[in-house]
């Protein structure tokens, strides 16, 4: 099976959203188009309402106001009694959700999962700063916010697909592309607390919760978290996450699936890229999974572009897809 990771060059929802339908037929995504509006970019489409968050769309910036507490108390109420709709993202800043849903039962007989994404909590909280520029991670407090705002409207949005398609499983991804300095010395943030965000974010979630990270990484933590699908780029980094044998082999064990991003989503790396070209990607892989577990991948994967599409042009994006569609077709 074939997924997309979100985003997209379009300025026009329903192209994107012809493309997706044409090519990730079982698992398809709802886009998110960066390009139309400065309100879809990874952070502003899923802080929309949350306290102490500013957003200011005519300078593109969006920030958390640490001295504005207005809103606090009320935010945790709504947290502690599961009121859902308090978190809804309005089609003001994801209008590719709620067309998608619209468009959905264009293509519902052939649908076997339904794929959302958000952006996940460790690069919530290390791309979100507050007014001085300082990482909300690092401010206990207010990132206890940021986590618990991820994971009500990771809930909404599974919530309000189910509603419309009840008969349908969900996939939800949790985008992680600040994963890839995690270890490293601007980063204090320990192993232990970035997997208990994590299983934060995820517990409870009537969906499979995956988690995408488009580069290389402590690998250990997905593996030892609750996140059932791991996402990775495998075009450049096709090796590194079976350095961690032991890791990958209880995840595994435990049911979890690793989901090869095979085609890339650079530009240049895509230009040299063809069909045999990934489908000698994807044999790689299968040959990585048979050493690791001595029996390959059980029953079908998921097969991704490598990181969303956002900054190609749209005839790049258009091929990027195709190459996926034909990796789907051919097994």
């Amino acid at each position: 099976m074939i997924t997309g990771i979100g985003s997209f060059p379009f300025t026009n929802i329903d192209e994107a959203i012809d493309l997706i339908f044409s090519t990730c037929g079982e698992v398809p995504f709802w886009p998110q188009l960066p390009k139309r509006s400065s309100l879809e970019n990874m952070y502003t489409t899923f802080l929309e309402g949350i306290p102490s968050v500013v957003i200011d769309a005519e300078k593109n910036t969006v920030y958390m106001d640490t001295q504005q507490t207005e809103g606090i108390e009320k935010f945790y109420d709504n947290v502690a009694g599961d009121v859902i709709e308090a978190f809804r993202i309005t089609d003001n800043v994801a209008p590719g959700f709620y067309r998608f849903l619209e468009r959905l039962k264009e293509i519902r007989k052939g649908v076997r999962y339904i794929k959302c994404q958000l952006t996940g909590p460790f690069s919530m909280g290390l791309g979100l700063k507050d007014k001085h520029g300082t990482p909300i991670i690092h401010n206990n407090a207010f990132y206890d916010i940021i986590k618990k705002a991820v994971h009500m409207k990771a809930k909404w949005m599974i919530h309000t697909i189910q509603t419309t398609y009840p008969e349908k499983d969900i996939i939800i991804f949790f985008d992680e592309p600040y994963m890839v300095s995690f270890g490293s010395a601007y980063v204090s943030v320990s192993k232990e607390d970035a997997i208990s965000a994590l299983n934060e974010v995820t517990e409870g979630l009537k969906a499979k919760s995956g988690i995408h990270i488009c580069g290389n990484t402590d690998w250990s933590v997905p593996l030892n978290s609750n996140i059932n699908i791991v996402n990775y780029d495998a075009y450049n980094y096709l090796d590194t996450i079976f350095y961690y044998q032991d890791d990958l082999a209880r995840f595994l064990a435990g049911g979890g699936q690793i989901a090869p991003g095979i085609v890339p989503s650079v530009k240049e790396e895509l230009a040299v890229s063809t069909f045999d070209t990934m489908e000698r990607h994807v044999d790689q892989f299968r040959n990585k999974m048979r050493a690791a577990t001595g029996a390959g991948p059980q029953g079908e994967f998921l097969i991704t572009t490598s990181c969303g599409l956002g900054n190609l042009a749209i005839n790049e994006t258009q091929n990027a897809m195709e190459l996926l569609r034909k990796l789907d077709h051919k097994r």
